[in-house]
């Protein structure tokens, strides 16, 4: 007996904290900070819309840095109307395109070295059909900030669909095999990001806890899923109809945050609130408090298959109509205009933390606290919304929601 009561005295104990190296600083410059702020509200606004569009009803996740990262590849070929209504949507008004390059640039170069136990990498690429001239500072301009690879391809060939695919699978680690089905005669260009994470907890869960709970669904019936359990001081924040949480990856300048919804209040009530503003104000009411966490473990992939319509209503509506888009900077002739944008992504969390991926496809086509006091209660039983971030900058590279962590 007394064995067994030690036994579960110890289970209970909070878990302490492991030791990790200090958040490291990221230094940003005003107008570096100001584009953090602004790709951040550029990407709630999608988020948004995306809900708005797709709706809320299966598990969805996009991630606004590479949804970012590809337009803004693609901006530096756009001019006149186009490049306004690009630079405005994007949230970059005020900034230069030095500015704006010089960021993206810095954004690369810094946060795939921020914490040695975190694995993050940002690759670009432009795929040109081979027949077709691009400019050489189009080109240059991407080779130099967003380090692209740039390559023409006989896009003919159903090989350069292949081509294509391999680079997307080798820079997700394999999450995602593919982003390119068919290429169409009238395409002449992909610009392509790709973004992969995987880090680790800095609290990691103790997998012999990990069990069968009930999560109810939006629908009000139920599901049995693996859930994860732990007691630990975390960055709590409690909102007006949300609780939030805060777990972090190792020396903590990534993180998880999930948004849960008070009982009686929708996921919809949430994600209405997503703003830069709310964010911001929200980031600095988190206080260390002592936690009893349950989240469910979850993995799944999500398809935003045509993201026209999300950014058309987001103010873009210029850059994808064959008449009036202006991409002359890209070929001088002009007669260019987006005809697809989409992104797949990919997520699994566990007892040791998390894998994720996301990939962008930009398609250029031609007309033709106390004593022990008692922990607070965060069990995600229902559906929720998280975010990963980089915490010393405030960047977001993924937003999501889950609504059934079983499927």
């Amino acid at each position: 007996m007394f064995l067994l009561a030690l036994t579960l005295g110890l289970a209970s104990c909070k878990k302490e904290e492991t030791k990790a190296g200090d958040i490291k600083n990221v230094p940003l410059t005003t107008k570096q900070q100001q584009l953090v702020d602004q790709s951040n509200a550029f990407g709630f606004n999608l988020f948004r819309k995306a809900a708005e569009i797709s709706g809320t009803g299966k598990n969805m996740m996009l991630s606004p840095l590479s949804i970012s990262m590809a337009l803004g590849m693609t901006r530096n070929g756009a001019a006149n109307a186009t490049l306004d209504s690009m630079t405005t949507t994007l949230g970059f008004n005020g900034l230069t395109d030095q500015e704006i390059n010089e960021s993206y640039k810095y954004i690369l170069e810094t946060f795939s070295t921020l914490d040695p136990k975190v694995d993050l990498s940002i690759a670009n690429s432009i795929w040109s059909r081979n027949t077709f001239s691009v400019i050489e500072a189009f080109k240059a301009t991407n080779q130099t900030y967003f380090n692209a690879s740039v390559t023409p391809l006989d896009f003919n060939d159903p090989s350069s669909v292949t081509t294509i695919n391999n680079w997307v699978s080798d820079n997700t680690n394999d999450l995602i095999p593919k982003i390119v089905d068919q290429i169409g005669p009238d395409m002449v260009m992909y610009l392509i990001n790709a973004v992969y994470f995987k880090g680790q907890w800095r609290y990691q869960f103790e997998k012999e806890k990990t069990a069968p709970k009930t999560f109810y669904l939006a629908d009000n019936s139920q599901v049995q899923v693996e859930s994860m359990l732990q007691r630990a001081n975390l960055q709590y924040f409690k909102g007006s109809v949300f609780q939030a949480v805060e777990l972090p990856y190792n020396q903590g300048n990534y993180n998880m945050n999930i948004l849960l919804p008070d009982a009686g209040t929708s996921l919809a009530d949430v994600i209405a609130l997503l703003t830069q503003e709310n964010w911001q104000s929200w980031k600095q009411g988190f206080v260390e408090t002592d936690v009893q966490l349950q989240i469910p473990k979850f993995k799944y992939e999500y398809e935003e298959k045509n993201m026209i319509p999300i950014l058309a209503g987001l103010g873009m509506g210029i850059a994808f109509a064959p008449d009036f888009a202006d991409f002359t900077r890209i070929n001088s002739e002009g007669g260019l205009y987006i005809s697809e944008v989409k992104q797949k992504t990919y997520i699994e969390t566990n007892e040791e933390g998390t894998e994720a991926a996301a990939v962008t496809s930009v398609g250029v086509a031609v007309t033709t606290i106390g004593i022990d006091p008692q922990p607070v209660s965060f069990i995600a039983d229902h559906p929720f919304v998280y975010l990963i971030t980089e915490k010393s900058t405030g960047t977001i590279l993924f937003i999501g929601t889950v609504m059934n962590p079983a499927l």
